[in-house]
């Protein structure tokens, strides 16, 4: 099992383990399990193990401070593009899909990218190169937050004090939030499948 998935695991990192998972994943660095670590989180609120109300703030200002970085970094990607730990860590693939992705959906990028992971991470550092207007970056990263922090955390939250049974399903929980963020890449997938499929004769 995923060690992102072991609940102990996710308990032992806190808010403040919380907070930086978040933040990194939202503009920084990308493999970080954010849906499901906030999903989890919830679940465990509803047991009065967590303050939904300030894990729900605390997740808002990670978010955002994240997107922010992330911005400032697209801003700056020519240089940041010679550094060793940007040659390590970002891939032109992952680049490529955000750019796709922030070119097709324009400034609702910001808020539709927090639901499809890695286009997550690196929409904000698109829009920075891109030079997408600031105030306009500003209020999407913060509704985008807010969205998608309230929807999993409370999602978990309400599940948990209205169906404590859920807590015994975890597994299969995680399992199923991780499935479905795939699912925006699914047409595209197809796409790519037929029109390279030969034509019938």
């Amino acid at each position: 099992m995923p060690e992102f998935l072991n609940i102990s695991e996710i308990l032992a990192y806190g808010y403040i383990g919380i907070f930086i998972v978040i933040f990194l994943e939202s503009g920084i660095f990308f493999p970080l399990p954010g849906d499901s670590l906030l999903f989890a989180a919830g679940l465990f609120a509803s047991d009065g193990k967590m303050n939904a109300y300030f894990l729900f703030a605390l997740v808002v200002i990670a978010s955002f401070l994240g997107i922010l970085a992330g911005y400032h970094i697209g801003s700056h990607l020519e240089k940041w593009r010679h550094r060793a730990f940007y040659k390590k860590f970002v891939k032109d693939e992952y680049l490529n899909k955000a750019s796709e992705f922030f070119f097709r959906h324009g400034k609702s990028t910001i808020i539709l990218s927090r639901f499809v992971p890695i286009i997550r991470t690196f929409a904000p550092i698109v829009a920075g190169a891109a030079k997408m207007e600031y105030l306009a970056f500003i209020r999407a990263s913060i509704l985008g937050s807010i969205i998608w922090a309230g929807l999993f955390i409370f999602g978990g939250y309400f599940l948990g004090r209205f169906v404590p049974e859920a807590k015994d399903y975890i597994i299969w929980i995680m399992a199923l939030i991780i499935l479905s963020s795939f699912f925006p890449g699914i047409p595209g997938l197809f796409r790519k499948i037929f029109k390279k499929s030969p034509p019938s004769p």
